[in-house]
């Protein structure tokens, strides 16, 4: 399964969905083509991302379900216009400045499906503090990047140990192999950072040898889950 199909499988059947940032328009294919969504909401914050998901939804047959918009995040949406509001290839902290910006509109919707290209862990946090309980996550592989998709929902979450707003919680309970595989990586990351450090030999280094080596122990108690 590919990061798109990831997306896609992780969205629940609904009458509107809105794809934020829709870039080509192919989730808004996906959702279309099978019914898991009636109609959606494409938009974008430029005229060409827009216009080439405008074409190709076109081209498929789709465009008639399609309301191509537009304009900055969920700005562009009514409050109680879309059940389901997909957020997928920006940075973490984006993602979470969209909802800020428009955060009834994300409160109001059923179901946010967010898939961050960086800074996993500030989208976490913020959904976490911010009237929203991560229901689930997947994670997928593509070109030796790893990938996180979240589905999150409206609702009080009590806060959780701050490793898991690095490292999934809920991938960690399921034992997920590519999810194992990925905490091998970080682990070896930070073996590799302490060893370079410890070469230096400064005294300005040792509280982020000590931060990292805590951490480490932390990623090794989260694979013997």
């Amino acid at each position: 399964m590919n990061r798109l199909e990831c997306i896609k499988s992780m969205c629940m059947k609904c009458g509107t969905a809105a794809d934020i940032g829709t870039d080509h328009g192919y989730v808004a294919e996906m959702l279309l083509s099978d019914d898991t969504c009636q109609n959606v909401i494409a938009t974008d914050l430029n005229h060409g991302p827009l216009k080439r998901a405008t074409e190709y939804l076109t081209a498929k047959g789709l465009s008639h379900r399609c309301d191509f918009r537009l304009g900055s995040g969920l700005e562009v949406l009514g409050e109680h216009e879309a059940e389901l509001l997909i957020i997928a290839g920006m940075g973490g902290d984006l993602i979470s400045g969209i909802i800020e910006t428009s955060k009834i509109t994300a409160l109001n919707a059923r179901e946010l499906v967010l898939q961050p290209m960086s800074a996993v862990e500030v989208l976490r946090k913020y959904l976490y503090e911010n009237g929203f309980v991560i229901e689930d996550e997947k994670i997928v592989k593509e070109y030796h990047h790893y990938y996180f998709i979240i589905k999150a929902i409206p609702g009080a979450a009590e806060k959780p140990d701050e490793i898991f707003y690095e490292f999934s919680s809920h991938l960690i309970e399921k034992k997920d192999p590519l999810m194992h595989e990925y905490l091998k990586k970080v682990l070896k990351t930070n073996e590799n950072i302490i060893a370079s450090i410890e070469k230096n030999s400064n005294e300005e280094y040792n509280e982020k040898i000590n931060v990292l080596k805590d951490k480490n122990n932390k990623i090794r108690e989260l694979m013997s889950y």
